[in-house]
C-alpha cells in the first residue's frame, strides 16, 4: 500500500481532534526543548540544580509513556469501539457535506480496499444517502433491501461497472465489485501489521530515557564531589 504526500493530505487538514493533537505535540515539543537545554547548560556549566530538574523531567517523562502504554493495553476494546463509532459517525454526518472529510475517507477507503466503519451497510443511513429527508423506518427498510449506495471509492475497479454496482441491491447480483470489509478492521490490521517496528522505536526511545537519566545523575554527584573537594 502506497500513501503520498498529497493523497494524504486532506486526511490531515480536518479530522475530529486534529487541533487537540496539534497543541499536545506542541506542547511535548516545548518540553522536550527545555529538557534538551537544562541537560546541556547542566553539563556545560556543571549545575547540580539544571541537573537534577533534567533528570526529573526525564523520570517524569518515562512514567508517563510506561502509564500511556499499561492504559492503552488495558483500553484495548475500548479504543477499538472508539475507533468504530467515530468513524461511523464520520460517515453518517460528514461524508458528502464536508469537503475534506469527503476526500479523507475516499483515500482511506480506496488506499486500504475496505467500504464503510464495518462494512457497506454503514452507508444505508448516511446523509450521503439522504438520511436527514427520510424517515427511521424508510433508511431501515432501505437497509435490509439493499437500495441505497455507496461511494466510488467502494468499488473493487473503477469503470461502467462500478458505476452501476454503487447500487447496493445490483451489486449483490454482481459479487466482487464492492468490498465487504469494514475500514476499522482494515486500519487494525495495519497498525498491527507494523506494530512490532512500532515497539521498536518505543523500546529505543524508552532506553535512551534510561541513559539519559543515568548519565545526567552520574554527572550530578560528580560534580557535587568535586564542589566537596574544592570546599
Amino acid at each position: 500500500m502506497y500513501l503520498d504526500g498529497a493523497s494524504m493530505a486532506p486526511v490531515t487538514q480536518d479530522i475530529e481532534g486534529y487541533n487537540y493533537v496539534l497543541y499536545f505535540l506542541m506542547a511535548v515539543g516545548a518540553v522536550m526543548f527545555i529538557m534538551g537545554f537544562l541537560g546541556c547548560c547542566g553539563a556545560f556549566q556543571e549545575s547540580q540544580c539544571m541537573l537534577a530538574t533534567f533528570f526529573a523531567l526525564v523520570f517524569v517523562l518515562f512514567v508517563g509513556q510506561i502509564a500511556a502504554g499499561i492504559w492503552l493495553k488495558i483500553n484495548e476494546e475500548r479504543f477499538t469501539d472508539l475507533a468504530v463509532k467515530s468513524m461511523a459517525k464520520s460517515i453518517q454526518h460528514d461524508y458528502g457535506t464536508n469537503e475534506l472529510k469527503t476526500q479523507a475517507f475516499d483515500v482511506i477507503q480506496t488506499e486500504l480496499k475496505c467500504c464503510g466503519s464495518e462494512g457497506p451497510t454503514d452507508w444505508a443511513d448516511s446523509r450521503f444517502n439522504g438520511a436527514n429527508e427520510r424517515s427511521a423506518l424508510e433508511i431501515g427498510v432501505a437497509g435490509a433491501l439493499g437500495s441505497y449506495n455507496v461511494p466510488a471509492s467502494c468499488c473493487v475497479t473503477k469503470g461502467t461497472t462500478c458505476d452501476v454496482a454503487r447500487k447496493m441491491t445490483i451489486a449483490s447480483a454482481i459479487p466482487g465489485t464492492i468490498h465487504q470489509e469494514g475500514c476499522t478492521e482494515k486500519m487494525l490490521q495495519l497498525l498491527q501489521k507494523y506494530m512490532y517496528e512500532v515497539l521498536g522505536v518505543v523500546g529505543a526511545i524508552l532506553l535512551i530515557e534510561i541513559l539519559a537519566m543515568i548519565f545526567s545523575m552520574v554527572l550530578c554527584c560528580t560534580v557535587r564531589r568535586i564542589d566537596h573537594v574544592k570546599a
